[in-house]
């Protein structure tokens, strides 16, 4: 994207903003809602069970979507310097695709989480600290299909531009 640096610094700024607080909400849903011991009357297996329900499992995806964004960021502001080597370019355009796809993948899950009756139970602390994990991520996931199209054309570009030297 060396089109337009400063809108470079820009969008890639506010991924990792919205990372951040995407993992500290996220991070803090995770901690209040520790899981719980459900009983249920099981005839099948001669009695009683007990389940444990854990936290699900598409809190911890969004947690590791933003680990995964800052991740990508550091890539891209350490790639400039091997722009001679057209298979970074492929490694940055693969890692935008499987960030796009990823922040899709994760904020569906957990808004689709949250509207259970089990994610959001009463006695549980975690439901507006999940909308707004997901409010964020939609947004990531928005930001990321920016600098996704913007990866691919600058790529594309370079190509042109070496094919033609």
């Amino acid at each position: 994207m060396a089109e337009n640096k400063s809108l470079d610094y820009i969008v890639r700024g506010l991924q990792v903003l919205f990372a951040t607080i995407i993992m500290g909400t996220d991070g803090y849903a995770i901690h209040v809602f520790r899981g719980h011991n459900d009983y249920v009357d099981a005839p099948v297996y001669g009695g009683d069970a007990t389940l444990h329900v854990g936290v699900p499992a598409a809190w911890s995806f969004l947690m590791f979507c933003a680990v995964w964004t800052v991740l990508i960021v550091v890539f891209h502001f350490v790639e400039p310097g091997f722009t001679s080597r057209p298979m970074i370019g492929y490694v940055g355009i693969t890692a935008e695709a499987v960030a796009v796809l990823s922040w899709l993948a994760g904020f569906i899950a957990v808004a689709v989480n949250v509207s259970t009756t089990s994610a959001c139970s009463s006695g549980q602390n975690s439901c507006a600290a999940l909308k707004a994990s997901t409010a964020f991520g939609a947004f990531e996931w928005l930001l990321f299909m920016v600098t996704g199209i913007r990866t691919v054309m600058s790529f594309f570009n370079n190509q042109k531009r070496f094919r033609s030297s």
